[in-house]
């Protein structure tokens, strides 16, 4: 008599704070991975704060939205916005004058309140009203259906919280993707002082927690899975690499591309700086090239308060206003299309040495020629070696030259094709294998070690 095949679903729980419409690149991993998974037969469950909007729905994807509750953190800021701001003045007022104190004295310890209640209220980060209302839902979904895995993915890093008490007391493995890294990038763009070791030290210990109920630890580049494994010896960490969905990037019209123009989208903040390009840009003017009338760079996307003052005046002093021009933040669609017409892309990841940008698989995914600026051993500069962009040092102001004169010469082109699969469809047959292997090892470790059973190839 023929066995009867087992028809029961593949089926995986994925635990994301953000997930598309969502606009935030936290969310564009899993909703390519959790897409194209579903075309190899999966079904997949995300619990996440963002709803569906106008979002067209995927076949055998299932969302499973919770709000955050509302947070002690979100209380005292909606009460800062609405104080009124106090006046600046030249002089200190007459009382502090004549009181003979130390008008920094009361001013420390208040600030060093604030810092300590603001990090009470804000550990581990912003997801953390939404923690246990995550895993109630993601444990009622553990309780109706059979998971094969939970998969959490952060930042916000709360969310494997979640996956750890939905998972608590099941047999259901518990996965742990990292997006980027936790503790020892926390708050780096700061001044480190006692209470940011302090924090820091907080969360390297609820890392450990985590990362000790985990079946396995997913990172998306080497250097970060490297340290990892020097810091976790017991941890099974594997690397993963982040991609694109193709199918949501507009099509590049090459008759559009602005021959000689520069586009960097993305955020200016922490240690990124295009003071190097500034420099090679001058330069380049300077020596009164005829190319070098089609020069110019668009810069969009958020910048910190600290860098604006400063970008403007290496624009002025460099003499490059003409053809530098500030966007600001603009929707998705539209910087998109300014990256598309782009001869060339920067990406810049300067003193980020595990991470690596998203928007370099944008870039490289639209065709555009990519130039990411960064430590020649970090990272970044790894990934765009591999998928097929060009990498230099953050001060190497005469590399930058070389590839802008290559540019304004005619010697680059205007479209490149990665050279390894970065889309998501491809990486999820990965992804699949990945998963597929995990569960066959799972299966082979809950027979009963008195049975010899096959497996048919």
């Amino acid at each position: 008599m023929a066995k009867k095949k087992n028809t029961a679903p593949r089926r995986i729980l994925v635990i994301s704070y953000h997930f598309p419409p969502d606009s935030s690149i936290g969310g564009q991993r899993w909703a390519g991975l959790s897409k194209y998974l579903a075309r190899l037969g999966w079904e997949v469950h995300v619990v996440t704060t963002s709803a569906a909007g106008s979002e067209p729905s995927l076949p055998s994807v299932y969302r499973h939205v919770r709000f955050p509750r509302r947070t002690l953190n979100d209380v005292y800021k909606s009460a800062v916005r609405r104080l009124p701001r106090p006046a600046a003045t030249d002089r200190q007022s007459p009382a502090v004058e004549s009181s003979g104190r130390s008008p920094s004295a009361s001013g420390t310890v208040r600030e060093h309140l604030r810092t300590i209640i603001s990090s009470a209220m804000d550990l581990p980060d912003h997801g953390r009203g939404w923690v246990a209302r995550a895993a109630g839902a993601a444990r009622k979904l553990i309780r109706q259906e059979r998971f094969d895995v939970v998969i959490s993915s952060g930042p916000p890093h709360s969310a494997h919280f979640a996956a750890l008490l939905a998972t608590r007391g099941t047999t259901v493995p518990f996965w742990v993707d990292m997006r980027d890294p936790w503790s020892t990038t926390y708050k780096m763009h700061l001044p480190e002082d006692r209470f940011i070791r302090a924090e820091r030290s907080f969360l390297r210990q609820l890392e450990k927690l985590v990362f000790s109920r985990a079946a396995r630890v997913i990172v998306n580049t080497r250097e970060f899975a490297s340290a990892l494994r020097s810091a976790n010896a017991h941890s099974e960490v594997t690397c993963f690499p982040n991609g694109i969905d193709l199918e949501r990037m507009p099509a590049r019209n090459l008759d559009a591309v602005q021959r000689g123009s520069i586009a960097h989208v993305g955020t200016l903040y922490a240690n990124r700086s295009l003071s190097s390009v500034f420099a090679a840009m001058a330069e380049i003017i300077g020596d009164g090239r005829r190319a070098s009338g089609a020069l110019r760079l668009d810069v969009a996307g958020p910048i910190e308060s600290s860098h604006r003052e400063k970008l403007h005046a290496e624009i002025d002093a460099a003499g490059l206003g003409s053809v530098v021009n500030i966007h600001g933040m603009l929707p998705r669609s539209e910087a998109l299309e300014l990256l598309s017409r782009a001869h060339l892309a920067l990406v810049l990841a300067q003193d980020q040495p595990m991470c690596v940008p998203a928007k370099l698989y944008e870039s490289v995914g639209l065709g555009v020629p990519t130039l990411v600026i960064a430590e020649r051993t970090s990272a970044a500069a790894s990934e765009a070696l591999r998928i097929g962009a060009m990498t230099v040092e953050g001060g190497d102001s005469v590399g930058i030259r070389a590839i802008l004169e290559d540019m304004l010469s005619g010697r680059m082109p205007t479209r490149i094709q990665p050279r390894t699969p970065i889309s998501y469809a491809d990486l999820a047959v990965e992804m699949d294998r990945m998963l597929q292997d995990a569960i066959v090892g799972a299966t082979k470790q809950e027979r009963p070690s008195g049975l010899a059973l096959q497996v048919s190839s």
